[in-house]
Formats: structure tokens, sequence, C-alpha cells
């Protein structure tokens, strides 16, 4: 296998790769140690934006010096590759540390670790904005480190990666206000660890479904399912850390960890040593364990030295309430909000926008849909044929997506995160990303360059609905076009 050739650097394998880079082991030469040398991928470099976040990652991490960050030895640039190397962290990471299984006692001090380094980078001002479990890795010694700053960003820096109103995380560990594409702050990570785990404890994510769509409605509108009764008393820990409403959650990750820390103390050293396993492989091993309460147990004292350290703001509720779904299912304003945003899916910068076609704009616009049936024989709802009607009044008047609120984007991302497999707004959407494509190219040939780049941004924000991979290469070379001629 041929690998990249950096200066200073031996690689030996491959090992990982991402939409965004591959990682290699290597031997920096200098210093004879192994480390992970990630390189940018290609491809991306005809995409500035790709190059900047990647150097971005670099320098966020490079001023985090913590024993839970892994650091960054070295930064740079050769020929067609921008590369990072890194400390090589041997043990892979936290996924598959829990498919094989952890003890209660180990699950708690990986989230404790985690806890003080978010506490830490949140200090100096960033947030990670991607806490999961394939961004958790481990050294040698079994110390938890956290990876992959690519996204994260600095809470003082005027400077956004991401266009206003995108989704960014990953749908199963994102926080409501993620969800809505709402504006974050440290707790956002809170939150996410707390659905890690929540995962650890019953051996499965708390929001499932079959879109990210789907999952991320849960995250803001319902609340998570109960722990099994073996773990009934990590039940109150695991309310606060999942309040809807950041203000009731955990404030700070050493007020997290606090919290925790007290809950392991009235911990037997059976029950610490109890081993937690996935859902699916409980049900192999026949282990019901984790779904029965351990002969004897029983959950510690209701006492302030047992309890969860007490946020700010539990004046309002109490804390170790589960936010009610039907309270929450009522407030129209969150949910308005929440349609707008939940289309906007995508691994690196999730995101959406779209409008509905009625035939008649679709045979104006002579396109052709051959990778999309148009089955429109299904009679759509009431609150459906409102939504189309909107967004066909929209396109007729050119509100493509703006202003807020009253546009066809709107009323299209409100349909599909209420039917996300209608056909019709399918067709729609594809047609979106032909409009875009057709009028970026118009631009490009009037030398407008800044309106070129801007239909092509809304172009890369649906891209995850396009299946048509002819629409796909054409996007790319008109964006290789646009930087061309911007350097000329």
């Amino acid at each position: 296998m041929d690998f990249p050739e950096i200066p200073g650097y031996k690689i030996s394998r491959q090992l990982g790769k991402g939409g965004m880079a591959v990682v290699y082991l290597a031997i920096q030469e200098d210093f004879e140690r192994e480390i992970a040398l990630k390189i940018m991928a290609k491809h991306l470099l005809s995409d500035a934006s790709f190059s900047e976040r990647f150097v971005r990652e670099a320098r966020i991490v490079a001023q985090l010096s913590h024993p839970n960050i892994v650091p960054v030895y070295d930064v740079g640039h050769f020929e067609d590759y921008h590369y990072m190397a890194m400390e090589y962290l041997p043990l892979g990471d936290l996924k598959g540390k829990l498919k094989k299984g952890l003890t209660l006692s180990e699950a708690i001090t990986i989230i404790q670790s985690i806890a003080h380094g978010l506490d830490y980078a949140h200090k100096k001002n960033f947030i990670h904005r991607d806490i999961k479990p394939e961004n958790i890795l481990f050294r040698a010694d079994g110390s938890p480190v956290i990876s992959d700053f690519g996204i994260a960003r600095d809470t003082e820096s005027e400077t956004r990666m991401t266009m206003t109103g995108t989704v960014i995380g990953s749908p199963h560990y994102m926080s409501p206000e993620q969800a809505e594409a709402a504006p974050l702050d440290r707790r956002t990570d809170l939150y996410s660890l707390g659905i890690i785990f929540y995962e650890m404890l019953a051996g499965t994510v708390p929001f499932s479904g079959e879109s990210a769509i789907s999952i991320s409605i849960k995250h803001i509108t319902a609340a998570a399912p109960p722990l099994p009764d073996a773990m009934a008393d990590f039940q109150e820990f695991i309310n606060i850390a999942l309040a809807k409403d950041r203000e009731e959650r955990f404030q700070t990750g050493a007020e997290l960890s606090h919290a925790l820390g007290n809950l392991l103390k009235n911990l037997s050293d059976s029950r610490a040593n109890t081993t937690l396993l996935p859902r699916q492989e409980m049900a192999k091993s026949g282990n019901a364990a984790s779904n029965k309460k351990p002969a004897g147990s029983r959950a510690p004292k209701s006492s302030r030295s047992s309890r969860p350290a007490t946020p700010r703001g539990a004046g309002r509720q109490k804390r170790n309430q589960t936010p009610a779904p039907n309270r929450l299912e009522t407030q129209s304003s969150r949910i308005t909000k929440t349609l707008i945003a939940l289309v906007i899916l995508s691994i690196a910068a999730l995101g959406g926008l779209g409008f509905w076609y009625y035939p008649d704009i679709m045979d104006k616009l002579d396109y052709k849909n051959e990778s999309i049936a148009r089955d429109t024989t299904a009679i759509p709802s009431p609150r459906q044929q409102e939504l189309l009607a909107n967004a066909n009044k929209a396109i007729q008047e050119e509100r493509y997506y703006s202003p807020a609120g009253n546009n066809a984007q709107y009323f299209l991302t409100t349909l599909l995160a209420l039917s996300p497999d209608l056909a019709q707004a399918n067709i729609g959407i594809e047609n979106l990303f032909r409009l875009y494509l057709d009028k970026a190219e118009t631009a490009i040939a009037s030398q407008k360059l800044d309106e070129a780049t801007n239909f092509l941004n809304q172009s890369s924000q649906i891209t995850f609905y396009i299946q048509n991979q002819e629409l796909l290469k054409e996007q790319k070379e008109l964006r290789s076009l646009v930087i061309s001629m911007q350097q000329q």
C-alpha cells in the first residue's frame, strides 16, 4: 500500500479513515516516537473551508494542555497534504470498549475524566460540540482522552465556521439546543456526556429512530426512558444530566464529576464491579443482571452526601423530576423552531434547506427526475396540503430561503420533519439542488463569484438528500471552477 510521504515522518500503517482525514501510525523521526499522523483528504483541497477547519482544529488543541485532551505535537503543510501529528492512543475508542463491556466503576471513572477535560476546555472558552464514544480514545495505561476538535468553537470568537441555523453534532448524542440549531454553550457538551453515561448504564442510547430528524425531535420533545431497575440509583443523576432546559442541567464539568463521585462512594465493591454490556450483547449472553436489582442492593439513602450536587436554578423546578413529555410537546414555539432546524443534518456539518415544487413549477423549470420516482397518488393530509400550498406560493414569489419563517425552505423542512419519506418532498429537494447549480453556473458566466459561492453553499446544505451522482459531480466541478477563478 502506498502511503503519503511527509518529511520527518515514516508511516507504517493506516489507523482509521473519516470523511475529512485519514489517520496513520507513524514514527516522528526527530524524536523516534510513535505518533498518530492525521492527513486531510486530498479531494477536499479544492474547498478552502475544509483546509481552514483542519488548521483551526490544530490551533484549538494547541491551546489546550490537559491530561484528558489529546496533545498535538506538530502541524504543517507539504505539497498537497495538510497534516497534524498527535499522541498515539493505542487502546482504541470508547465505542469499542462499550462493545466489550465495562465495569460500573470504570464507566464512572471515564465519565469523570472526560468531564474534567471538558471543564478545562470550557474555562478556555472552547466547546467541543461533538462529544460521542468515537471521539473518546484511550492511552496504553487506560486513561481516556478527548479527541477530534474539528467542529469545536471558541465562544469568544466572532468567526463562525458554520452557517447560522446549521445543526452541528451527531444525532444520537446532540443536545436539544443543538437539534434546534440554537446558540450553544458548554452545557451542550455536558448533555452529550450524559447521553454516553446513559448508554453505559442502559446498554443503548436513550433516543433512536429511522432518521436523524426523528432522533433529533426526540431529544427536544421526549423524556429519556427510565434506566433499568438495577441502575435506578443513577436515575436522578441522569434526569439532571439530560434536562431539556440547560439551566436545569449540571452547569460545569466539575459539578457533574463531583455528583458522580458522591454516587461512586455509595457503591459496594461487588456493585462497582458489575459488568455493563450493550443490550444486544446482554441478550446473546443471556445476562439479565442489569435489568434486575442485585440481591441486597438498594439505592443510596436520600441525603445531601449521596445525591448529585444540585446545580444552579433548582429553585424553579425540582431537579430530580423527569421533564413531563406532555408539557414539552405543547410548547409550540419550541416545536416550531425544531421543525425549522431539524432537516439540516450531515456528519461533519449537518444541514438542510428545501422547498416544494408542484408539478406546474417542475414543468416550468423543465427538470428531469430520473433518480426519484414521481409518486403523487397519495392524498396529503390537511396539514401537508397547507404546507405544500404555502411552499408553492413562496416558490412563485422566489422566497427560496428567506425571510425567516415565511419561505419555501421553512415550509418544506417542516413538512419533511413531519413526513420525511414523502416522495414529492424528495423530488422538491433534488430540484432545489438543480436550481442552485443552475443559478451558480449563471453567476459564474457573469463573473459574479460571490453569488455563485452563495448558491453552491446553499446546495451543500442539502447534499445529504441527493442520490444523483451526476448532480453531485456537477456540484464539485462548479465549486472547483469558482475556486480556480478566485485564485486567478
